[in-house]
């Protein structure tokens, strides 16, 4: 490589870090007319640069040298800057990607630049410790309500015929018949009497089911779809522990089980970066092993729009890609090219197909009225208020992301895509997002200051309570109910109707439960898995939610200082983690952060709180890894700590 960039921290304090960028020209060629841009997740202190200039756009800083400085061949570049910001900790907090651009012989090219780790003050070399506990392959992640070892075992090589005559039970089955084909060298077959039986159970309630695994037969109770589901999967998982250690019988076995929470879910975030079908498809597979039924898609964000919409193309011909020569600007990495992708409709019908044989509900995200650049840049005409010289700046540092609750065309834009998404998406929910709308917004709107007039507002965050009431009103009458997150209350205005997820901490929760309002917890500290899951300087991920270690994922218990009869306990309508995808733009870096802290999450929203241990579930948990490792997952490794 012929460039390369060092950054280092210089000083550090609580609120501000100095920090110093040297870019060296390692070739044989002066550089003239250039300019260097990096990705870089922290807002750049404009005057506090030694020497040149900077332009922001989102992460996006691009530094100008002074009076076009050029840079001779085995030469550096050298600038220091601040940003008022936490102290770095993190390797990952560094550059993700950089940049040089020149202007020669009449051409633009972009020159690549590597990126060594950016040299902290202090670097934390301390990790978790896990107790050392021998591994347990008669054991299921999430632990069910009973099991109880029983004589005898069934035979693995002998021919499977699977047997039932409930339709509640024709997914599940056909499920479990794929899966078990991939693990297994006997034949499976399906017949009107065999030895593996899905049997129709009246006194089981809804997610319910019995599992009796005896020597010659093996028998599956429910009373519902999810019931056989949730069945299929605890038996796969007792199958895949013995093939994966060797072995070709299978201990016979009394299971009873059913959920604790009715909603587990897992959110996805497509948008920073986009992940392909056979991805997401992947992932929800995982989910539906571990007995989630609920996944949750971020599809549209700042950085892009992922979905598909038939009345305005421009949201995936623009809003889908970013680069230095689309009207969305290059964000993260992937700098030097065009990068993106969107789901078309017919894909996004493939996925909740795929999922729904899974018991799985595919719940879309269109966030609004924050977090909506890529739709601005897309529909400028719709969207954008010339008038408006509000003055403000996003969690994302962004001055142009929001959309306008006075502009007429926001409802127009606003009542298509709804009614699109509704039609696509069999889902009781659609989430409307509604987070980290920016101080400073619409104040500056003659627009915005005339609607708040009409209707008697004193403060202008009232208007995104007038915007997502409205919002509100359209989502119910597509016949679906609302869920927005923590900040969808700021106004005031929607109804008790809309659903709110907690994400901050609990204590949006808790407020809400206490009005009768349903809640989703899910809270940063603990369901968050972007967030480092050790004190590594190392570890990736981020760390400003805190560090999030697989013992306090397995340890979090939702509103654990509320009574067990505590009637607000009674609005907790549901419980999900999630991923969220600025620095996570490969299959393997999904694996690992999400392994193996989604099998602890998934004990913790499944399993009742006297049902958890955690040497318990580090038993089970050494016992699965042989299955995730045949599954071709990365995950962290937790066991290199024993």
């Amino acid at each position: 490589m012929d460039y390369r960039i060092d950054l280092s921290v210089l000083e550090q304090q609580e609120n501000y870090t100095r920090l110093a960028l040297t870019l060296h020209n390692l070739s044989d060629v002066d550089l003239h007319d250039w300019k260097l841009s990096v990705s870089f997740r922290r807002f750049i202190q404009p005057a506090s640069l030694s020497q040149g200039s900077i332009e922001q756009i989102g992460g996006l800083c691009t530094f100008l040298p002074q009076d076009n400085q050029t840079l001779a061949a085995n030469a550096h570049y050298y600038v220091e800057f601040g940003c008022h910001t936490a102290p770095f900790q993190l390797l990952d907090d560094g550059f993700d990607d950089a940049v040089i651009h020149t202007h020669t012989q009449g051409e633009n090219q972009l020159l690549a630049v590597a990126l060594t780790p950016v040299a902290l003050k202090s670097a934390s070399k301390h990790k978790t410790s896990v107790p050392q506990v021998a591994a347990n392959t008669l054991g299921i992640i999430p632990n069910p309500q009973s099991l109880k070892l029983i004589e005898g075992e069934f035979d693995l090589n002998q021919t499977i015929v699977f047997q039932s005559h409930s339709n509640q039970a024709k997914s599940a089955l056909t499920w479990l018949a794929q899966e078990l084909s991939q693990i297994l060298d006997s034949t499976i077959k399906m017949s009107t009497q065999g030895n593996l039986c899905l049997v129709t159970s009246p006194n089981l309630t809804e997610g319910a089911y019995k599992l009796e695994v005896q020597p010659h037969q093996i028998i599956l109770e429910a009373n519902s779809t999810s019931g056989f589901m949730h069945g299929c999967a605890s038996l796969w998982q007792w199958v895949s522990h013995q093939v994966h250690n060797g072995k070709q019988t299978l201990p016979c076995v009394l299971i009873e089980d059913k959920p604790r929470f009715k909603h587990r879910g897992m959110m996805l975030d497509c948008a920073r970066h986009f992940h392909s079908v056979e991805t997401v498809k992947r992932l929800i597979n995982q989910l539906a092993q571990l007995k989630f039924n609920v996944f949750h898609w971020h599809l549209t964000d700042d950085e892009g729009w992922r979905i598909e919409i038939k009345a305005f193309p421009q949201l995936t011909e623009i809003g889908a890609w970013r680069g230095f020569e689309t009207p969305i600007e290059p964000q993260y990495s992937h700098l030097a090219n065009k990068y993106g992708g969107f789901y078309t409709q017919e894909q996004i019908r493939e996925v909740i197909q795929y999922a729904a044989e899974r018991n799985i509900t595919v719940i879309p995200e269109i966030d609004i009225p924050g977090h909506c650049r890529a739709a601005i840049k897309s529909l400028p005409e719709l969207l954008v208020d010339p008038e408006d010289r509000s003055q403000y700046r996003s969690i994302q540092y962004y001055n142009d992301n929001v959309l306008s609750p006075a502009l007429e065309g926001t409802y127009t834009f606003l009542d298509q895509v709804l009614t699109e998404v509704a039609q696509l998406f069999p889902s009781p929910f659609i989430h409307i997002g509604a987070d980290e709308v920016p101080h400073g917004v619409w104040v500056d709107s003659p627009k915005c200051q005339a609607l708040m007039q009409q209707h008697g507002y004193s403060d202008a965050k009232e208007l995104q309570g007038h915007l997502l009431r409205r919002i509100e009103t359209k989502v119910n009458e597509l016949g679906k109910r609302m869920i927005g997150w923590e900040e969808v209350r700021h106004g005031n205005k929607v109804s008790k109707d809309t659903i709110v997820c907690s994400w901050i901490t609990e204590k949006a929760a808790v407020e809400c439960a206490s009005q009768n309002i349903d809640v989703i917890l899910q809270p940063a500290q603990y369901t968050y898995l972007d967030i480092v899951q050790d004190y590594n300087s190392e570890e990736m991920g981020v760390n400003w939610a805190g560090i999030n270690p697989l013992d306090k994922a397995y340890g979090y218990e939702p509103l654990s200082e509320l009574a067990e009869d505590d009637p607000r306990r009674q609005h907790i309508f549901g419980i999900q983690c999630g991923l969220w995808c600025e620095i996570i733009n490969n299959q393997d870096r999904i694996d690992h952060m999400l392994f193996p802290r989604l099998l602890a999450l998934s004990e913790v929203y499944w399993t009742d709180k006297d049902q958890r241990d955690w040497q318990d579930f580090l038993a089970r948990l050494n016992g699965h890894q042989s299955t995730l490792t045949y599954q071709g997952i990365q995950f962290h490794p937790w066991h290199k700590a024993l």
